[in-house]
Order: structure tokens, then C-alpha cells, then sequence
């Protein structure tokens, strides 16, 4: 899945989900909801922290 239609699924405009990705933008539980419910996941798992980054 493209960040560009992951944006348009959660409803969502492509540069906020590009700032989410970078880091630079603090999305709420809400977000974090929708983005999860497009991906087919849990939220808890879009916030736990990545383990292979060190």
C-alpha cells in the first residue's frame, strides 16, 4: 500500500501522513484509529515502539 492511498483510505490529507512518517507530526488516538482500521490492525501495535531501530 501506497502512503498516498493509505492518506486517502483513513481520510487523511498525504502531506500529514508523510509528517506522521517522517516524525514531525504528533497524530491523536483518533488518527492512530483510522490508520489502524485501513491497515487492518490493532492501534496498539502503531505504537509500540520499533524494535529494529537502535
Amino acid at each position: 500500500m501506497t502512503l498516498e492511498s493509505l492518506a486517502t483510505e483513513a481520510d487523511l490529507a498525504y502531506s500529514y501522513m508523510g509528517g506522521i512518517e517522517r516524525g514531525q507530526r504528533n497524530p491523536s488516538l483518533g488518527v492512530v484509529e483510522r490508520i489502524a482500521m485501513v491497515l487492518e490492525s490493532d492501534p496498539h501495535a502503531l505504537l509500540r515502539p520499533n524494535s529494529s531501530k537502535k
